[in-house]
């Protein structure tokens, strides 16, 4: 079962990138501010860590805007530059949405039936087998988790955004019914208790969203967003980020509701922040950016490369 890897990368620190993102004005300044595009310069370091920790890999899908490292060793057989224009619409490039961008990860060119997605500041932080994202029979790993919406959080338009859609199609307590040893398991620990706390509402109030590499099928992926072609479009067509935006997210809360997902421990993998201590006892780590002056940045991201460097040598992906 060939598992790949796909990750979208940009450097926001890129001159020519900068003038081509200048001649495209965003309509919604707070969800594409500069730390959604601004560079830790750690990649060498994700590439390290994968051949460190899932030497396994089928292929690695880069995709970018034509923007290849100069480090990066193009030849490397497991390696895939995949430009934006190469799998999505004419019409939608270029593009400075994430979200956009997704919409069509199942047409890049030659893309295994079995592919994680990974941002770039999601790193396998210790050694990762293929059953800790697909089960024997290549189901992908999962956790039914509900949660609530924070009206305050950033990316609460996504959630109700996508939310809405599923709760349109699917009844909420016919779907437990069905699947109910994946809605609680022992695996999710304390969250059954947020599980049952949830039960009594009609509707999906949110899922659990661990902010880790989700494993997708590219079948089921390809399914969803055809079932939701308009929105598919819409989302597709927006060279920034929007609030009537879907995600990827849609097609792993599909897979949810369907319970064509198998249960996986809630502590595989950890969201922390730019300017934490890195933890080294999950094996998936993202650490995401948060609100600090430049000189902060710097300094906390100059700290990260120093980590990531006394641990990881260099890589056959490097030149």
């Amino acid at each position: 079962m060939p598992i790949d890897f796909v990750i979208l990368w940009v450097d926001g620190n890129d001159p020519q990138w900068q003038t081509k993102k200048a001649q495209y004005q965003s309509n919604t300044e707070e969800l594409n501010g500069n730390e959604r595009y601004r560079d830790y310069g750690t990649l060498k370091y994700w590439f390290r860590m994968v051949e460190t920790n899932a030497p396994w890999v089928n292929k690695i899908h880069f995709v970018t805007d034509h923007q290849v490292p100069e480090w990066l060793n193009t030849e490397h057989s497991k390696l895939h530059i995949v430009n934006h224009e190469t799998f999505m619409p004419k019409d939608a490039v270029p593009t400075f949405n994430s979200n956009a961008i997704q919409m069509y990860i199942h047409e890049i060119d030659g893309l295994a039936e079995h592919f994680v997605l990974f941002d770039d500041d999601m790193f396998i932080n210790r050694p990762i087998k293929p059953i800790h994202f697909f089960d024997k029979k290549g189901q992908p790993k999962d956790i039914f988790g509900s949660n609530v919406i924070n009206p305050v959080d950033d990316f609460a338009h996504l959630f109700v955004n996508n939310l809405r859609l599923i709760n349109q199609v699917y009844n909420k307590h016919q779907v437990i019914k069905q699947h109910f040893f994946k809605f609680i398991n022992w695996r999710y620990g304390t969250m059954n208790l947020v599980n049952l706390y949830l039960l009594p509402f009609s509707t999906f109030t949110r899922f659990y969203d661990s902010h880790i590499p989700y494993a997708y099928l590219k079948s089921h992926y390809r399914h969803v967003l055809e079932m939701n072609k308009s929105y598919q479009d819409q989302t597709g067509h927006h060279k920034f980020r929007d609030t009537t935006d879907i995600s990827h997210w849609l097609v792993r809360y599909d897979r949810l509701v369907r319970g064509e997902f198998m249960p996986v421990h809630k502590g595989l993998g950890r969201l922390q922040y730019l300017g934490d201590k890195l933890d080294k006892h999950r094996q998936l780590v993202t650490i995401s950016d948060r609100d600090m002056g430049e000189a902060q940045f710097q300094l906390e991201t100059k700290r990260l490369v120093e980590t990531f460097e006394n641990n990881y040598r260099k890589s056959s992906f490097e030149k």
